[in-house]
């Protein structure tokens, strides 16, 4: 079996989107995906972040600088 291709162009910019979101996959304090207001399923796992500049599928414990309280 051959190895898969790398799309170099697409892959810069996924690692330079993590570090401008300083995406991590733990929380801060309390602050964690599954408690911002950009998370698109709740108790759903991994689920997609919907902040325009982020825009990614993300872990319910993960955090980035983009986060935000919900309402609730």
């Amino acid at each position: 079996m051959p190895e898969p291709e790398v799309d170099e162009v697409r892959f810069a910019a996924a690692q330079r989107l993590v570090k401008l979101s300083a995406l991590r996959t733990s929380p801060i304090d309390d602050d964690r995906c599954a408690t911002c207001l950009y998370y698109l399923e709740l108790d759903q796992g991994p689920a997609f972040c919907w902040h325009e500049k982020l825009q990614t599928l993300v872990g319910p414990e993960w955090w980035c600088h983009f986060w935000e309280m919900t309402d609730e």
